[in-house]
This record gives C-alpha cells, structure tokens and sequence, in this order.
C-alpha cells in the first residue's frame, strides 16, 4: 500500500482504538459503514464489551491489509484475499462473504500496558465512488469501520507462541493430552479472527491434529467412568482466568438442586479424568468442572492439582 494509505489506515485505527478505550458510543456508531449498518448493533455490542478491558491501555499498530472486491460481484460467495510476496507462497489468507464492492482493510491493534493484553482486529470500508477515478486534487473516501473482534494476547501469562513451543515438548514426550491442549490454547491465542490463516497457523493445525487424543467429546460426548461411577463429559477446554492455566470440564447430569451431592459428584469427575490421564497434573493449574442439567443454573468449581485426591 502506499505510504499515504498507510498513514491514513493507522490514524484512523489508533482513533477508533481510542474511542473504543473511552467508551464514545456516539462516535463509534458514527464511523460505523453504511455497507453493514444492519450488524451495527452487533458491532457496537462486541464492542462495549472491549471497552472495559482496554480502558487503560496504550496502543500501537501491529498489522494492515487493504483488500479489493472491484473484481468481485457484490454479495459473492466466499472470496479470498492472498497477501504475500510476488512468487512466494502467500504470508496470509483472509476469506470474506457477503462484500459489496469496494475496498476493505484489516488493522490489527495490540492493547499493552493492562493486566490481560488485548488484540483488537478491526475490518474497515471505503467505497469505490461510482463515478471515474478521483481526480488527484480530490482526496479519497473515508476509511469507515465495518467489522470488529477482541482476542486476548496472553494466558496465565504466557503467549500463544509459548504454549505451541510446550505443546511441542510434550507432544516428543507422548503426552498427547498435555500437547493437544496446549495446541488449542496455542491457536486461540495466535488466530485473532476465524477468516484469516497463514502458512504459519496451518503447520500449528497440522501439529495439534496429529496430537489429537481419540474419544474427545465432539459431537458424542466423552465417557469417563470406572463403572461404579459414569460420566457423560460433553465438553473440554482450557481457561486462565484464575491466574494459572486451567482445564474446563462440563458433563451432563440429571439435576444439581443438591449442592451437596453435586459437588461430590464434581470432585468424582477430577478424580477420574486424573486416574485417566495423570499427565495433566504436571501441565495444568487445576480443573473446573461443571455439573449441567436441563433448565438449571450449571454448578461449578474449581480445585488445584494438589487439592484433588
């Protein structure tokens, strides 16, 4: 891109960083495109959820891509964006649908200097006019946002290239639990929005497929039991809110109207998942598990490694 396109993508990326920051719902909406004025309630929700995480924050440009659909018939099928180097292999892939013609860019903005880094990925627009190409005297049409998404840039501490080089480790050592968790905290980290990829995060998938254990819960839940004691483990995940690295467990029960035998029920659940898999005590903080039942409240809690028998 040139150097003027650049400067002025950055400024209005840094500017929509800083209302964002103050909460200035009246400027955001303002600066929202017309091509997606129907999702902007969408993009003003995602985005008063941001604004208390970024509050404090400093900013600072990380990435920009200016994308074209003058090619492409309005509201297409998927189109992709390749942007690399001529006769090389493409650096990064955006896949979009649903475009009105126009020219697009994607800014990606670090959020550093809070207790929980933020990256903010913000898509704008500027329509092509519909007459002939401005005349040089005339400056282009503004740069309005049209999309908008916030990713953590840490957890528990550590980035998504840290938890890929572990996962590795543990991946060598046969530890497929570990590694594949680590691959998919790896990836959440690392991929800011779901329609871009690169060579880089295709080799991260590559590896954290290989080092998918059988029997995870999918579209069939996980059976975890001893056979005095079954559960039906619907989900896994891992967290770090509580300040170490977690895993998340939810199973399907009957009920949880008693808090009591619930809980023993939870703490039935670790035990068993341990037995099973005792290379997680070394990789994780602790477990959350969450009991779920049909039109109740799920009822969760959390143990350390060393407080779960």
């Amino acid at each position: 891109m040139s150097t003027a396109t650049r400067a002025t993508l950055e400024t209005a990326a840094m500017d929509m960083a800083q209302q964002i920051a103050r909460g200035n719902t009246a400027a955001i909406q303002a600066s929202i495109a017309a091509q997606v004025a129907t999702e902007a309630p969408a993009i003003l929700s995602s985005i008063g959820k941001a604004t208390p995480q970024v509050r404090s924050a400093t900013f600072f440009v990380r990435n920009m891509y200016v994308l074209s659909t003058s090619d492409s018939p309005p509201n297409s099928a998927p189109v992709q964006f390749f942007c690399g180097s001529m006769n090389r292999p493409p650096h990064v892939i955006f896949t979009l649908a649903g475009l009105q013609k126009g020219k697009y860019a994607v800014v990606m903005v670090r959020a550093n200097g809070i207790a929980q880094p933020q990256q903010m990925t913000m898509v704008f627009a500027q329509p092509i006019p519909s007459a002939p190409a401005n005349p040089p005297s005339q400056p282009s049409a503004a740069w309005k946002l049209a999309g908008f998404a916030l990713k953590p840039t840490t957890m528990a501490g550590h980035d998504g290239l840290w938890y890929w080089k572990h996962a590795r480790i543990y991946a060598q050592n046969k530890q497929d639990w570990d590694a594949y968790f680590y691959y998919t905290t790896a990836q959440y980290l690392l991929v800011p929005v779901n329609f871009v990829s690169s060579s880089n995060l295709d080799k991260l998938l590559r590896e954290e497929k290989a080092a998918t254990p059988p029997g995870l819960p999918g579209q069939k839940p996980m059976l975890l039991g001893n056979g005095a004691e079954n559960f039906s483990i619907t989900d896994i995940h891992t967290d770090g809110s509580l300040g170490g690295l977690d895993l998340v467990l939810r199973y399907s029960t009957p009920s949880v109207q008693d808090p009591v035998a619930t809980r023993r029920q939870n703490i039935a659940v670790m035990h068993l998942m341990l037995q099973a898999h005792p290379e997680l005590r070394q990789a994780f903080h602790g477990l959350w598990v969450y009991a779920v039942a049909p039109g109740q409240d799920p009822f969760g809690i959390e143990l350390p490694m060393d407080q779960i028998p």
